[in-house]
């Protein structure tokens, strides 16, 4: 198996020290061979083994995700399983690579409202190289057309004005994951192709008082950040 884990860092939401401590937390808790890779526009401070691709487009914020899919960044025969840097991993991810071999994209339904329109949370996705390159190229085609055009909103996160939104026609995607959801399946196969729901929790709905039993990931969507939270089990493991 050609096997990459892959993240992606673009300006200065996050340190290096998050890619750093991700590529720690991958080596401890998978035991198949890989390579590690990182899409980034700026690699100072970077671990020197993680492998490294350019981010070349003008997307900003989560929206730099879809740079994942551009053409010519992984071939057909790599096996890609992207997480976010703030993540934690507390244990063996083998899994996440082994199940469902046979689909293009594995994606982690989200936690909030899925029963009635199932979508993803784009914190964790595997998928093989070159087989979804239509999430980058449907987005470029759209904005040179002038189908779909950027728009700015407030984001609580960023305290400022900066969120970045995309207008397709009336149709408002608030960010990256909402593009691949609507894109990648049609919705009524997208909880067959979900990893457990029970294997990638969210730190603020399932994390904040204990790990639960069978959790692989731990996501820390929005706040707190790992390094924000005076927790046993994130101190144990974020590093």
């Amino acid at each position: 198996m050609n096997l990459k884990i892959v993240c992606v860092k673009w300006g200065t939401k996050f340190p290096a020290l998050y890619v750093n401590r991700l590529y720690n937390m991958v080596k401890r808790n998978l035991t198949i061979p890989y390579r590690f890779v990182c899409l980034t526009d700026n690699p100072e401070g970077l671990i020197p083994n993680i492998d490294l691709v350019s981010l070349e487009e003008k997307f900003e914020y989560c929206w730099t995700k879809i740079e994942l899919f551009k053409p010519g960044n992984f071939s057909y025969d790599e096996l890609c399983l992207f997480l976010d840097l703030d993540v934690v991993i507390p244990g063996n991810i083998d899994n996440l690579v082994t199940i469902q071999p046979e689909n293009k994209f594995v994606g982690l339904l989200d936690w909030y409202n899925s029963r009635k329109t199932p979508h993803y949370n784009s914190s964790v996705m595997r998928f093989y190289g070159n087989s979804n390159t239509h999430l980058y190229s449907y987005l470029l085609a759209k904005l040179k057309d002038g189908t779909s055009r950027w728009g700015r909103e407030f984001d609580a996160y960023l305290g400022s004005n900066d969120k970045v939104v995309l207008w397709e026609g009336k149709k408002r995607y608030g960010g990256d994951q909402e593009w691949i959801s609507h894109y990648v399946y049609p919705q009524k196969e997208i909880k067959a192709n979900s990893f457990p729901k029970n294997w990638i929790m969210s730190y603020k709905k399932h994390g904040r008082k204990r790990l639960p039993k069978k959790c692989k990931i731990m996501v820390f969507h929005g706040f707190p950040k790992p390094h924000e939270v005076n927790n046993d089990y994130v101190k144990e493991h974020w590093k």
